[in-house]
């Protein structure tokens, strides 16, 4: 199970980074989906700094178990967000696949948590 959760965590937290720097560093590909979900700037960009303190969160949850499973809450909750605006703006944006992906991925590693604190 601690192979899989580590996997699991990596992936989660490549994805996160990877969006959570591209808000922050201002990518155009970036900007293309903040105008078309209809988020302003400053929110845009708490929304990719949330993503990299989550990242830090899920790797210290290597050894803080409850730390881990707070930013895999945090995850869920922000990602249900992203799932709940997309299709709210509706035509190509309604596509909530990579958001859902990080869900699932998220539960998995919260699912994997909460097992190991019990």
């Amino acid at each position: 199970m601690e192979i899989t959760q580590t996997i699991i965590t990596v992936i989660l937290a490549l994805l996160l980074l990877s969006t959570g720097s591209g808000k922050l560093a201002g990518l155009a590909s970036s900007h293309q989906i903040r105008d078309a979900l209809h988020v302003s700037a400053p929110v845009w960009k708490m929304i990719g700094a949330f993503e990299i303190v989550v990242v830090v969160g899920l790797v210290a949850g290597a050894w803080l178990p409850q730390v881990g499973l707070f930013a895999a809450v945090g995850v869920i909750l922000v990602m249900i967000g992203a799932i709940t605006t997309r299709m709210r703006a509706g035509g190509s944006q309604r596509n909530a696949g990579v958001a859902v992906d990080i869900v699932i991925l998220a539960l998995g590693i919260t699912l994997m948590l909460i097992g190991i604190n019990q």
